[in-house]
C-alpha cells in the first residue's frame, strides 16, 4: 500500500470514500438515536404503523354493526 506513485491517489481516494460512508452510516445511527426514531428491525415496522391502524379502523368501522 503506498508503495506505487502512480496508484497513490486510487488509494487515497478508496480510503477517503470507506472513512466517508461508515460516517455517514455511524452518523445516521446516532441522529435517530438521539431524536428517538426507531433503528434496526423496528424501522421498517414503525413506517408502516399508521397505514395499518388506518386500515384497521376502516376495517373495524364497517364490520362493528353486527
Amino acid at each position: 500500500m503506498f508503495n506505487n506513485p502512480n496508484t497513490l491517489w486510487i488509494e487515497i481516494l478508496a480510503i477517503v470514500l470507506v472513512v466517508a460512508f461508515l460516517s455517514f452510516v455511524i452518523g445516521q445511527y446516532i441522529y435517530k438515536k438521539v431524536h428517538h426514531l426507531p433503528t434496526g428491525d423496528c424501522e421498517c415496522c414503525h413506517k408502516n404503523k399508521k397505514q395499518l391502524l388506518n386500515e384497521y379502523h376502516k376495517y373495524n368501522q364497517g364490520n362493528n354493526n353486527q
